[in-house]
């Protein structure tokens, strides 16, 4: 008899108590044996044979837990539109941002962030760069320089206010969100609203409320 017959359940079976171990006291604070606690009547082979270790698993449950389905379910009439839900729906997307906020500390990892920071230029920002092309064929977003503005979106929301945000008080929060919404009305592109902001500013009271 196979001693897995049943390695999709048994591999989501480890990422569920994995995610809610992270989320409860946090990455460093959860060990293996506490996954293996949490799991019953498996052992720590039956975790290595799915997952090379601990961080492993946590890249697993971070990619599944990813924004790309937003990025396939585009909605909007024009491309800013459509960028401004993308924006909407990530500040919206609480489980993801729970996961990032509980793990903020290996996050900020030298080695993390310039993986963080390649994956956002290498995977992302094209992506990203497709809705910002439309908008401005469209006319709805009105700039000459389609691929800085991308990447500056894409700098200011992952890297700069998302890699920070367990460090940043309220206050210190609606500064970043509203200096970043001004600078892009001033290049012409409105890319947050008043609604996407305060989506912004709701995510950390949540997050705030779901880490003390």
């Amino acid at each position: 008899m196979s001693r897995n017959k049943y390695p999709e359940e048994t591999r989501k079976k480890i990422l569920d108590v994995a995610e809610k171990l992270f989320l409860e006291k946090g990455y460093d604070g959860t060990s293996i044996q506490d996954i293996v606690d949490g799991l019953g009547n498996m052992t720590k082979g039956v975790i290595y044979h799915h997952f090379k270790s601990k961080f492993a698993i946590l890249e697993t449950i971070m990619d599944e837990a990813d924004e790309q389905p937003i990025l396939e379910q585009l909605r909007g009439s024009n491309g800013l539109e459509k960028l401004q839900n993308v924006i909407r729906d990530s500040f919206q997307s609480y489980r993801r941002q729970s996961i990032g906020y509980a793990v903020a500390v290996t996050l900020r990892s030298p080695r993390i962030l310039g993986e963080q920071y390649l994956q956002v230029f290498q995977e992302l920002v094209p992506e990203m760069k497709k809705i910002v092309d439309e908008g401005v064929s469209d006319g709805s977003i009105q700039t000459d320089y389609p691929e800085e503005i991308t990447e500056l979106l894409m700098l200011t929301i992952n890297l700069w206010i998302g890699f920070q945000l367990s460090l940043l008080s309220e206050e210190e929060l609606h500064r970043k969100i509203l200096f970043i919404q001004q600078m892009f009305n001033g290049l012409g592109v409105p890319l947050l609203t008043d609604d996407i902001v305060q989506d912004a500013f709701t995510l950390f009271a949540v997050l705030k409320k779901n880490n003390n």
